[in-house]
């Protein structure tokens, strides 16, 4: 039993030595400023919500699409859509939802309903009229909080693999849970530093997201990597994703109810592999919400954009056109 007992207590030892030097690690990365790391098509956009990063593709005349990305990603990662949708004649704004990518983070407040509110603020400041949304993941959550709470303006929603997790009444205290080890700062930071912050987990963690992992390249790669050297990164995630899996009972796009009420045209992009967001979901989402569309994607996990890109350009395109040619209608 002795013997045991010090195999375990050197075994714990040792991943306490592990996890601390992750978390040396992530300080020691963590030291730019967003305003000191460039992006070729990137800017920041001054909001009644704070400082807001922005990557943009196309005229600026041409009808605007703003385009909200999945967990752990940023605007970058629309990149290979948004050039397809801008050589189509569109103007392609992606915006980074903080804690993710060069938005402002300081408010720590990550929530959806808050996210949404960023949306509105910066489509007030852009000045848009008569836009598109198109959202993935958990992007997909803040585009239909968006259009639900702000939807003057919105002339359609595209939805590609939506993150909602609907109640009948949200409003009540069921919304999640936050593990204990994710309670105690030192060990989440630790635990976070880890796997989310650490670079060599990037491609890693990505490819659990996906059907054909095989379809995740190093530019990919390198655009999920670029906002890790932001100061605060880990800390950051940690408040994030409390905030993420405690739930916010104030989003009203929890709300099957709320959600039967949209009247702005929507479409539906997903993968038919999805383990993230299952088909089911989608199918019980359509039933709501009598999309104009449904596109099921055939061998195609949660990331069609990586995944498989020229097939999701396409239906992407047609899926905008529809929803734009409706709401141009109502």
């Amino acid at each position: 039993m002795k013997k045991l007992l010090k195999i375990l207590a050197g075994i714990f030892l040792l991943l306490i030595l592990m996890l601390t030097g992750f978390r040396i690690n992530a300080a020691l990365q963590e030291t730019s400023d967003a305003s000191e790391i460039t992006i070729s098509n990137g800017k920041f956009v001054q909001t009644d919500e704070g400082r807001i990063h922005i990557s943009e593709w196309g005229s600026q005349t041409a009808t605007p699409i703003i385009m909200t990305h999945g967990m752990a990603a940023w605007g970058g990662l629309w990149e290979e859509a948004a050039i397809d949708l801008s050589a189509n004649g569109y103007r392609v704004i992606s915006v980074d939802q903080p804690p993710f990518g060069f938005s402002d983070r300081s408010s720590g407040e990550f929530s959806r309903s808050v996210q949404a509110k960023r949306i509105a603020a910066l489509v007030k400041a852009l000045g848009l009229q008569n836009y598109l949304l198109v959202g993935h993941s958990y992007g997909g959550g803040i585009a239909m909080e968006t259009a639900l709470r702000y939807p003057s303006n919105i002339l359609g929603l595209v939805l590609v693999c939506p993150v909602l997790v609907l109640k009948d009444d949200p409003s009540q205290n069921d919304t999640g849970h936050v593990p204990l080890p994710l309670r105690i700062t030192p060990l989440a930071e630790a635990l976070v530093s880890a796997t989310v912050t650490n670079p060599l987990m990037t491609g890693y963690l990505t490819k659990r997201f996906m059907h054909k992992k095989d379809e995740l390249t190093k530019r990919h790669i390198q655009i999920l990597q670029k906002p890790m050297a932001l100061k605060g990164n880990t800390q950051h995630m940690v408040l994030w994703l409390r905030q993420f899996l405690a739930g916010d009972p104030d989003a009203v796009s929890r709300s099957r109810l709320e959600l039967a009420k949209n009247n702005i045209p929507v479409s539906l992009i997903w993968g038919e592999k999805d383990q993230v967001t299952p088909i089911e979901q989608g199918e019980e989402l359509a039933s709501i919400l009598n999309p104009i569309g449904f596109s099921r994607m055939q061998e195609i996990g949660h990331m069609p954009q990586l995944e498989a890109p020229t097939e999701f350009n396409s239906k992407l395109l047609h899926a905008l056109i529809s929803v734009q040619m409706a709401g141009n209608t109502n």
